[in-house]
């Protein structure tokens, strides 16, 4: 019989279902005869005859070959598949199975899947999975979520083909109750969002302001390895700018419109949601959907106020601008955390902030020299709310944000948009502010519609009114 069932051969499930076999484990695979995907399954379990996969032509073939409790692991697109998916299988399972949405599911249809299925005793896990198609093959991370007491069965398995940090350790854990592994995810995904928009936000202060060739950006930007800065994305980021077709830079033929998915969406919402402000992540997901407008974008270009002529920038602001993105990249991770810290304590998921940290330093996209450093902060004041609060934090991350902003001061009048990196920036200084003017806003809402203000010289929290005059 077969450990594990895969549903769903799409670049994440094949990479996942090789990763398993590869360490020993039987494997069965299904995929659904959509249109150009009759043949999926044959074609996947052909390609690797040496392999121990068990090719199911349906569902109930695909159930059976599975040892009790059946573990399924779901790799479909989120949304109404899932739940198509689900109607169909479940009927076929029993009390005691396990099925796992490794997909990027919405943590809230994952709290309603899970809860649905809780009275028939079979088990639903929302599992985020983060590596792209490589880091499937050859180790994710993993963040599951569900029923605390699966962890003791389902963790050894997971370990196997989760990646390892450089400690050893597997980037797996259990996250916590019901959707808490999707919201986690989420979240990864919405610190991926910043991170890509801050590195492209430099590459466009060289290339514009500096007028610096790709080579001469590729240097630079290689300038930060084995230094905080130290990435996966950055990483790609350096291969990017040396990758050449017939000779001409592939970056300079991609159209600068660039797509998105869900989550980084989701994020915002659930931002807006909890009242917990992200700022720089809601920047670049907006930088992504204003990138669509491109036929208005060029008509603007033409219509754009003069700048100052790309010219060589000063040694010292070469500098700062190092420093001045990797303060932005903190703010990213800090926004993301405080999010996971507002919704665990809305939901009760009592989150390990540290050990999520941990599991981020490999195998997933966001992956950096900066998740040992987050991880000693939380680890340094568990109990603080955001980490701007945490000295260790602090340490590293103040004297990058003066530099931040002597980088805005200076490029305020070049006219290239930097908006995570002046989001950073302005977040910093907003909840750094005790006294802040938005006393004004209140002050007008009450004028024009009654709402009512609190007052300083009242702790109770009452509303009071002004009759003002017209």
């Amino acid at each position: 019989m077969n450990t594990i069932g895969i549903i769903g051969l799409g670049v994440m499930g094949r990479s996942l279902a090789l990763n398993f076999a590869n360490k020993g484990l039987r494997v069965a695979v299904y995929n659904a005869p959509l249109p150009g995907e009759e043949d999926a399954v044959r074609r996947f379990v052909g390609q690797y005859p040496d392999h121990p996969f068990f090719g199911a032509t349906d569902l109930t073939a695909f159930v059976g070959a599975l040892a009790r409790p059946r573990k399924i692991l779901l790799m479909v697109k989120s949304g109404d598949p899932v739940d198509d998916l689900l109607e169909a299988l479940t009927p076929l399972l029993e009390a005691g199975d396990i099925v796992m949405d490794g997909g990027n599911s919405f943590y809230k249809d994952t709290m309603r899947r899970e809860k649905a299925l809780r009275p028939s005793g079979i088990f639903y896990v929302g599992m985020g999975v983060s590596g792209g198609e490589k880091g499937a093959l050859l180790g994710p991370s993993m963040m599951p979520g569900g029923n605390p007491d699966l962890a003791p069965e389902l963790l050894p398995l997971l370990e196997k083909v989760a990646a390892k940090a450089d400690d050893g350790q597997p980037c797996v854990q259990w996250i916590g109750p019901d959707g808490a592994g999707h919201f986690v995810k989420m979240i990864h995904n919405g610190i991926e969002y910043a991170d890509m928009q801050i590195l492209s936000e430099v590459y466009g202060i060289l290339k514009k302001a500096a007028g610096w060739d790709l080579a001469r950006i590729a240097d630079f930007f290689a300038g930060w390895k084995n230094t905080r800065h130290d990435s996966y994305l950055l990483d790609i980021t350096c291969r990017i700018f040396e990758a050449r077709n017939e000779g001409t830079p592939v970056l300079d033929q991609i159209l600068d419109v660039a797509g998105h998915k869900g989550t980084g969406l989701w994020t915002i919402q659930e931002s807006l949601e909890r009242g917990i402000p992200a700022p720089t992540i809601a920047a670049a997901m907006t930088a992504r959907i204003l990138s669509a407008q491109k036929t208005l974008r060029q008509k603007l270009h033409e219509m754009a106020p003069p700048a100052p002529p790309a010219a060589a920038l000063p040694e010292a602001f070469i500098e700062n601008l190092t420093a001045a993105a990797l303060a932005a990249r903190l703010t990213a991770l800090a926004e993301g955390f405080h999010l996971m810290k507002a919704a665990s304590d809305y939901y009760h998921w009592n989150l390990n902030l540290v050990g999520i940290a941990q599991i981020w330093r490999a195998g997933c996209i966001i992956r950096s020299n900066m998740l040992p450093f987050v991880q000693a902060a939380r680890a340094s004041a568990p109990n603080a709310e955001h980490l701007f609060e945490i000295p260790a934090f602090r340490k590293e991350w103040v004297p990058a944000l003066r530099q931040l902003q002597v980088v805005l001061s200076y490029l305020a009048t070049h006219n290239i948009a930097i908006p995570a990196l002046s989001a950073a920036c302005h977040y910093a200084h907003a909840l750094h502010d005790a006294d802040s003017p938005v006393n004004l806003i209140q002050a007008q809402r009450d004028y024009f519609g009654a709402h009512g203000f609190q007052r300083r010289d009242d702790d109770s929290g009452a509303l009071h009114h002004f009759k003002w005059k017209d």
